[in-house]
């Protein structure tokens, strides 16, 4: 009977280390839980960065380890620093803001400043339209800068946008080409004709731009370069030249083939049809 009782007695509790007394040490955190169990399946995660360099690694992983950083022999870590290169920009937006303001008070050249043979003078100088009695301030006897397009064809005609900040150019291969007038870069190339351009010009208004080709064939073209009408037999030959007329209702356009016509600019039909010598220049 005493055998059955000490059997059924319960296990003694678990002994607790002393609490902690003052002076430091650790707290008493529980009993200790058995270590994590270790991946086995190797990953991407879990390599030792010194991997690459064991002898059983892929060969790639060696090359990789074994390739010196500066893989490309400078200093700069394979990103090579380009030269810094000075752009050249002629603004003209100051000598215009400035006749501007002087026009409302000058009546003519007798309200005029005279520019002093100085560097200080400069930001007194005008434009060349505020010297009509002198012709010789439209001379242009400075180089600026020479520009190449990416498709090296000859320019058959030249004319800048209404604002004076870009310029159009019409190539022998049919482009379109606007460059910055002030920082002589291209910023757009548009396939404009199928034949060389040869002829562009404006209207008065400043909103339309007419252009013919080798082929004969007249466009319009909206200030944002937006091709809105063709005629594609409006000459049998090249159109040499194009102008308007005061009210830019009517515009005429002189070829190749001897004719001179005169086209209503809204409708684009012709209405009258000049014949001159064989060869005809306008």
């Amino acid at each position: 009977m005493m055998q059955h009782q000490q059997q059924q007695q319960p296990p003694p509790p678990p002994q607790h280390p002393p609490p902690q007394q003052a002076g430091g040490g650790d707290f008493y955190r529980g009993p200790l839980q058995p270590p994590m169990r270790q991946l086995s399946a190797a990953s991407s995660t879990n390599l030792p960065p010194d991997y690459a360099a064991h002898p059983g690694a892929p060969p790639h992983q060696q090359q990789q380890q074994q390739q010196p950083f500066d893989a490309y022999g400078d200093s700069f870590g394979a990103k090579r620093m380009r030269k810094p290169v000075q752009r050249r920009t002629v603004d003209c937006t100051s000598s215009l803001v400035r006749y501007a303001q002087t026009r409302m008070w000058q009546r003519d050249a007798r309200d005029r400043f005279t520019l002093q043979p100085t560097a200080a003078a400069v930001v007194d100088m005008l434009p060349s339209v505020a010297y009509p009695d002198n012709p010789s301030t439209s001379f242009a006897s400075k180089f600026v800068h020479s520009s190449i397009n990416k498709n090296r064809c000859s320019i058959n005609c030249v004319v800048w946008t209404p604002t004076g900040r870009r310029l159009i150019t019409g190539s022998q291969s049919g482009e379109f080409t606007l460059w910055n007038g002030q920082s002589f870069n291209f910023e757009m190339i548009l396939q404009a004709h199928d034949q060389a351009v040869r002829s562009m010009i404006w209207s008065h208004n400043e909103n339309w731009m007419v252009t013919g080709d080798d082929g004969g064939a007249i466009k319009y073209w909206q200030s944002n370069m937006n091709n809105v009408k063709v005629n594609k037999t409006a000459h049998r030959e090249s159109v040499r030249d194009l102008s308007f007329c005061r009210t830019d209702l009517k515009f005429c356009s002189c070829s190749d083939d001897t004719t001179v016509k005169v086209w209503d600019f809204a409708r684009c039909q012709e209405e009258r049809s000049l014949t001159a010598r064989p060869w005809l220049g306008c």
